[in-house]
């Protein structure tokens, strides 16, 4: 088995190469354009679609191009999967397996609730160019499963939701992921020298400036955790779109600055928007597949549910869950942090403008890594790898810190690896870093309290009906004792 990284845009498509992929020269094979999706979209021709004559077995679709036994099908399927499939007899039919589905999040063991969606529809693809190509071509694309951005695995009902629809009719119901999602229907489009009609192009272009101008793709293995996709909007700050290699080059290289270091010295998990949440609920929330459910009475997250990006593990209870610094907190003080006032610090520790500087990870994982440099920890999500090098190297640019002469020469080997012109600074499972909502939930299975009624233990909170907050409590709301000194819900 073979990686290769091909940087797109402001993001990293990492391709998986073995037996079971065709190497065939075709248009698929050809490196997938390398431009930011609103610079790509700019490239595209804005006509009328092509009405008329499409029939789905002009495609040729689920070949099995590469004559191992499996169609495209099976071959996505496998690649995409989690942990190893199953198939069924001496056929290419892919019974089992674990599937992340970027639209809505949702995880998947059976090949029968999955489908594989063209990200543009083969419809779209023919109103929008298709029509004019050669059967070869349409071919090449119905079954391009080395551009993973072309092919993904979907729940069957959301493919169904989606059918042959742009964006200006439909979204991925993971609101995280609209980014990508957008991003990546610009890049195929481009990749295949496609066109919009106005309709598409104008609500394209709307969307992805509200996405913000570093909004990239974000694919990558079959294996990784990149199957999250979630937006890439950056916020005003972030390190601009660039090759890795090149960030790289601009790191002052000298030795560490080892002494002195007290985790107190970076105040972290604070409130700094004042909105209530700490930083490490910002996270949880922020990061969760779903809607996170969140204690009605704090900003306390109660459920949630997510993807690990170093190990590819899923949780729903947070105490799997640690919020690691990226670069830890040690690992920026000895390389310069060691300099900074209280207040950087403060920003730093608590850094939610870029979702790379913190991650929801799992909690054994994040203790094995501690304030350990790519010189002595890498993820042991192998596909995963290139991704972190690319996100340890836009952060340590961005605050202007340095490296020593080991993580720099490591760093710089595992960047050349992973591609001639290095991977991206954006993270290809970065989540969107928009401050998240913390309109309260109650969790689900939470009981209403009854007002009045008796209670254990005082000074429990609940909430009744009326969506009025009760407090477990041995006096009235003015001070008066209950009789028997027995506890009740009051209005707290």
């Amino acid at each position: 088995m073979k990686w290769r990284v091909i940087a797109h845009g402001a993001a990293v498509v990492v391709v998986m190469s073995c037996s079971s992929v065709s190497q065939h020269a075709s248009a698929s094979t050809q490196p997938v354009v390398t431009l930011p999706p609103l610079e790509g979209l700019a490239k595209i021709t804005v006509s009328n679609e092509h009405k008329g004559g499409f029939q789905r077995a002009l495609f040729v679709e689920n070949k099995d191009v590469d004559k191992d036994g499996c169609n495209t099908r099976a071959e996505v399927l496998e690649r995409d999967s989690l942990q190893a499939v199953q198939k069924s007899g001496t056929r290419c039919t892919v019974t089992t397996g674990k599937w992340l589905s970027a639209y809505d999040g949702r995880t998947w063991l059976l090949g029968r609730d999955v489908q594989i969606d063209h990200l543009v529809s083969l419809k779209e693809v023919w109103d929008s160019g298709g029509w004019a190509w050669s059967t070869a071509r349409r071919s090449e694309y119905a079954n391009d499963v080395e551009h993973r951005i072309t092919l993904n695995v979907v729940t069957n009902s959301e493919n169904a939701k989606k059918g042959e629809k742009d964006p200006s009719n439909y979204l991925p119901p993971l609101v995280s992921y609209r980014c990508t999602y957008l991003a990546n229907w610009v890049a195929v489009k481009v990749q295949w020298n496609l066109t919009m009609d106005q309709s598409e192009y104008g609500r394209i272009k709307k969307l992805l400036e509200g996405c913000g101008t570093s909004s990239a793709t974000s694919t990558s293995s079959s294996t990784s955790t990149t199957l999250l996709r979630s937006s890439t909007s950056i916020a005003a700050g972030g390190v601009a779109a660039g090759s890795t290699a090149a960030l790289l080059a601009t790191i002052v290289v000298e030795n560490e600055h080892p002494s002195g270091y007290v985790r107190e010295l970076f105040p972290h998990w604070k409130d700094l928007d004042g909105n209530g949440c700490d930083t490490r609920e910002e996270v949880l929330i922020r990061d969760s597949l779903t809607k996170a459910q969140v204690d009605p009475f704090g900003c306390v997250v109660m459920a949630g549910d997510w993807l690990s990006p170093y190990d590819g593990a899923r949780w729903s209870d947070k105490g799997n869950i640690d919020i690691d610094h990226v670069v830890a907190l040690k690992e920026a003080w000895d390389s310069g942090a060691w300099a900074w006032t209280t207040a950087q610090r403060t920003l730093y520790a608590n850094d939610l403008s870029d979702a790379r500087t913190l991650r929801a990870v799992t909690d054994t994982v994040n203790q094995e890594k501690s304030d350990k440099d790519p010189s002595n920890w890498l993820p042991p999500l192998v596909s995963y790898q290139c991704t972190y090098i690319s996100d340890w190297v836009s952060i340590k640019a961005r605050w202007k810190l340095s490296m020593d002469q080991s993580e720099y020469g490591r760093v710089k080997k595992l960047v050349d690896g992973c591609g001639t012109s290095g991977t991206s600074p954006s993270s290809s499972i970065a989540t969107s870093v928009t401050q998240p909502s913390t309109t309260s939930t109650m969790p689900s299975g939470v009981k209403y309290v009854s007002p009045g009624a008796y209670c254990a233990p005082i000074g429990a909170q609940g909430i009744a009906e009326s969506k009025v907050s009760y407090v477990c409590a041995t006096t009235s709301a003015t001070g008066e004792a209950y009789a028997n000194g027995r506890a009740r819900w009051r209005k707290g």
